[in-house]
């Protein structure tokens, strides 16, 4: 990398958002905060630290951080199978109203990622597929239906076709296409979703189909676990977005661990 490539990118990363609040808070802590000796240091403080902070939300190096333990423990690839009559159960991650009326709907490029991972999981064992996830509106779940069989269709899925469009979190997914599993009798489940989802996944996982074997399948890796480059130290908005999701996902598990054990006590 040459100095005046990076240089470029320096210059790019700090002139446009997420970078410019970052250099806003600087040129204020810098230039405003400390006009008064009694109250200018802890203005300064506050903005340097501030300003501290948005630049370790916004840089891929963060990101990398927080996303590869949720993200290396889970395979990309699918083996075979373990079961007599096994289900790839696919996990939406949005879903959009394509219209604006909420009468159309669009799978999420994250969830057709997902979705494009499990048909072609369930392709290769011979496995019935199960869609679960829906809209806010209930009064939407036929149109739901509707939209994941067109995608089906499209990609050239023609297997087995199961839709539960219920639901609306994680923790719904599991409730409502549990009772699918269970009523069909299916003896084996590969849980397909992002490979940051997975982890929160897997412990509800262990609640609602504690006693049918789930393997984890990752649809994809935000993060790869190539070498450091100097750019992973700008800030850019895919850090952001990233570090984000990075950080609810943390947050989630921790919310859905305290919440499984306060329902066990």
């Amino acid at each position: 990398m040459t100095f005046s490539y990076f240089f470029y990118k320096t210059v790019g990363a700090f002139l446009t958002p997420p970078g410019i609040f970052v250099t806003v808070a600087l040129f204020g802590a810098l230039f405003f905060c400390p006009k008064s000796k009694k109250k200018g240091f802890p203005s300064f403080s506050f903005a340097f630290f501030f300003a501290l902070f948005l630049y370790a939300l916004s840089i891929p190096l963060t990101a990398r951080f927080l996303l590869l333990p949720l993200e290396e423990p889970y395979p990309l690839e699918i083996d075979g199978r373990e079961g007599k009559a096994p289900v790839v159960l696919v996990l939406a991650g949005g879903i959009w109203s394509s219209d604006g009326s909420g009468t159309e709907f669009a799978m999420s490029p994250e969830t057709l990622q997902r979705f494009v991972a499990g048909a072609s999981a369930a392709r290769k064992i011979g496995a019935s597929l199960l869609y679960s996830g829906g809209y806010p509106e209930k009064a939407a779940e036929g149109r739901i239906e509707e939209m994941v069989r067109r995608t089906a269709e499209r990609i050239g899925f023609s297997g087995e076709l199961l839709v539960e469009g219920r639901s609306r979190t994680t923790w719904e997914n599991f409730l409502f296409s549990s009772e699918i599993i269970r009523e069909r009798g299916f003896d084996e489940v590969i849980l397909v979703t992002s490979g940051f989802h997975l982890r929160r996944s897997m412990n509800s996982a262990s609640r609602f189909l504690w006693s049918v074997p789930v393997r984890p399948l990752s649809s994809g890796r935000l993060e790869g676990d190539g070498p450091f480059i100097a750019t992973d130290l700008l800030p850019s908005p895919s850090g952001l977005r990233n570090t984000s999701l990075a950080l609810r996902e943390l947050a989630g598990i921790f919310a859905y661990n305290l919440f499984g054990s306060l329902k066990d006590r």
